[in-house]
């Protein structure tokens, strides 16, 4: 798990839909939090790794990358909007 805060203009149309986009991906919820929120990095199971996830066996060039996790994206966004 992990926490992104996002700070947008609420009275921008556009930026509504492209919130309200993200959060009905499934890929997100939204949560009200303080503005001080502390994350405990002695915290270990910050640090695990799922063991389900194939590891990259070799190193990715950032377009390389973005394509991988775009495209996880759109398959889980599709499994998510196919039910």
């Amino acid at each position: 798990m992990c926490t992104i805060t996002l700070s947008y203009n609420d009275k921008d149309k556009v930026a509504m839909e492209k919130l309200a986009a993200l959060l009905s991906s499934g890929l997100f919820t939204q949560v009200e939090t303080d503005d001080n929120l502390l994350v405990n990095s002695s915290d270990a199971s910050l640090f695990e790794i799922d063991p389900t996830l194939t590891p990259i066996t070799k190193d990715l060039t950032p377009d390389e990358l973005e394509d991988m996790i775009v495209s996880d994206i759109h398959s889980i966004y599709t499994a998510h909007h196919a039910v």
